[in-house]
């Protein structure tokens, strides 16, 4: 499958406005392409540079994806293909400044260009008012693409100036189609689908041995409280908090455990459910059995509240053992 028919899978919606654009000569000089992280948005981007520049381009398959140009700018070399994205945690000025001296030669190979920008919220005030004039006299044969995850943090200025494009998040079945396509085991593929709607987190998650372990340590503490185990108090202490140090990764560990949790409520409403957990599935079972639905719906709300206070300033460690004590009833 080609990356045009792979994208159409993924935002059948999308590819149709713009496949119908590119056919018919009529693409907007700019584009605002929204959506959450792993929707396709960056894929699309390079593939609507490709439809431009492509050598070998039939009026079924816009990009053949194998010419020289098409190679060129997915493996970002093409000189009138310009990549902007942000150096440390903005997109600065001088970025912008040594951008617009790029545009303002001729094109190195055709009077085409495209301008591609990662994380376009990211922009600082200045940068992104420093664009305003090519959004706003664009030079024929120019094309805008702003990418974000974010589209509050566009300055209205800019917003107003594109076109909007909206890239909706995937199923979990789509994404869960896609990853076991990959060669990842169903199983696996099951927990990243429920966690992220993106197939390059969800990849990133099977080629990480941290999230291996931190799958492990998250059972380990399920079962602590739960069953006969280790104590759940030393658990937090010698292998959560080691692992969980950072709050984004503390929050993932939650979620993680809320999955467990989660498949618990099903099987309490629905014995023949299957669930995201399919590894624990027998333990979960018993434990839907002898745990009422007041219960189980009690103790995700715990879980819930606890996640809440990650933003504030409470300490980590003292907020994870307030958790244990009270899903123990303690």
């Amino acid at each position: 499958m080609g990356l045009q028919d792979e994208l159409t899978v993924m935002q059948p919606v999308v590819m149709k406005i713009f496949s119908k654009s590119v056919r018919e000569n009529r693409l907007s000089h700019g584009y605002l392409l929204e959506g959450s992280s792993g929707t396709g948005k960056k894929r699309t981007a390079l593939w609507l540079a490709q439809s431009l520049f492509c050598l070998e381009r039939t009026e079924t398959e816009l990009a053949c994806g194998k010419c020289a140009n098409c190679m060129r700018i997915a493996s970002h070399n093409h000189p009138d293909v310009h990549l902007l994205e942000p150096d440390g945690a903005s997109i600065k000025i001088d970025q912008v400044r040594a951008l617009k001296q790029e545009l303002s030669k001729r094109g190195m190979e055709s009077d085409q260009k495209v301008v591609i920008i990662y994380d376009a919220e990211k922009m600082t005030v200045q940068s992104a008012n420093s664009l305003l004039k090519f959004i706003e006299e664009p030079e024929g044969g120019l094309l805008l693409l702003f990418l974000t995850t974010n589209p509050g943090q566009i300055l209205p200025t800019i917003q107003s100036r594109l076109q909007p494009v909206t890239f909706k998040s995937l199923t979990f079945d789509s994404l869960l189609s896609q990853l076991t396509a990959a060669g990842i085991s169903e199983q696996k593929a099951r927990i990243y689908a429920s966690i992220t709607g993106s197939i390059e987190q969800a990849k990133a998650f099977e080629e990480d041995d941290w999230f291996s372990e931190a799958r492990n340590v998250v059972i380990k503490l399920y079962e602590g409280m739960h069953h006969q185990g280790t104590s759940p108090l030393i658990i937090i202490q010698e292998s959560w908090m080691p692992l969980f140090k950072e709050k984004d990764k503390m929050a993932l560990g939650l979620e993680l455990l809320l999955l467990l949790y989660r498949d618990r409520l099903h099987l309490t409403l629905d014995e023949n459910y299957e669930p995201i957990c399919t590894a624990q599935k027998e333990i979960l079972g018993q434990d839907a059995l002898r745990k009422s639905l007041s219960e189980t719906t009690g103790e995700i709300e715990k879980i819930l509240a606890a996640k809440s206070k990650l933003d504030s300033n409470m300490n980590t460690q003292l907020l994870m053992e307030q958790l244990v004590l009270e899903i123990q009833g303690r």
